[in-house]
């Protein structure tokens, strides 16, 4: 038997002495057996009690505040994901994007509310945005390797943020660095990309598609975010916004 154990039971058997001597000496002095039964009985009436607060509730509440912690810590890591990738990503796909209206209503995001990105998520949550690549097939080849060198570059990046097991617990962001891994490599088994013809780059037109759709959702979860919590971060993201034109990351 280890050290634990003997300390477990020797502090058992203590508490069970002191028990005694304590209600012992209540019935000497006072003489009154019945108010002890009645104390103790009442008293164990309130385990049930106990371990149905400490069950159900008290564990509910610790479940959710540690969700909320983990939620925290992945939101912070979505800054991450962006300044690495992200915006470099919406960028490049933005450009040559043949649907620009479908993110137009992006550009004004300096004068969002908190309300305003909610009704945001909620409408690509049942309207994404259009993407289509619009590139002359003698820009292609151009195109697609710098999109493949950026992928390839931060490929490192996306597999470390998929080892983070608290990623289980935000669904669309593990979808959203899958899309990339498979687009990225897509483009990586395509050795001399000036062999794309119309249909290859249709088929990678639906892996960017899927990559781009998600990534604007996640960018706009994320600007809520920084909006709400941290609303001095969110200012070098409007003066950088990839669909305004005008906006300049020095300050005017």
């Amino acid at each position: 038997m280890d050290e634990h154990k003997k300390w477990k039971i020797k502090f058992s058997i203590l508490m069970v002495i002191l028990i005694i001597i304590i209600y012992g000496s209540n019935y000497l002095v006072l003489g009154d057996g019945e108010h002890i039964i009645s104390y103790v009985w009442t008293h164990l009436g309130f385990i049930p009690v106990d371990i149905l607060v400490v069950a159900f509730i008290l564990e509910e509440i610790i479940e959710r505040k540690e969700k909320e912690v983990i939620l925290e810590k992945l939101d912070m890591l979505m800054s991450t994901f962006f300044s690495e990738i992200g915006n470099d990503l919406i960028s490049q796909l933005s450009a040559v994007n043949k649907y620009k209206a479908s993110t137009a209503s992006l550009k004004s995001i300096k004068s969002w509310s908190d309300e305003d990105y909610e009704k945001k998520l909620e409408e690509l949550e049942t309207s994404p945005v259009d993407f289509s690549a619009d590139v002359a097939p003698e820009n292609r080849e151009e195109f697609l390797n710098e999109l493949g060198n950026l992928l390839a570059d931060k490929r490192e990046f996306i597999i470390n943020l998929l080892n983070n097991p608290n990623l289980l617990d935000k669904e669309e962001f593990t979808s959203l660095t899958n899309a990339i891994l498979h687009l990225d490599e897509e483009l990586a088994h395509r050795k001399d990309l000036s062999l794309v013809t119309d249909a290859d780059f249709g088929h990678l037109n639906g892996d960017m598609n899927r990559v781009y759709t998600i990534l604007i959702r996640e960018w706009v979860y994320y600007l809520r975010y920084l909006n709400k919590h941290h609303p001095y971060m969110i200012a070098l993201v409007i003066r950088t916004n990839p669909f305004d034109e005008d906006a300049s990351v020095y300050v005017e």
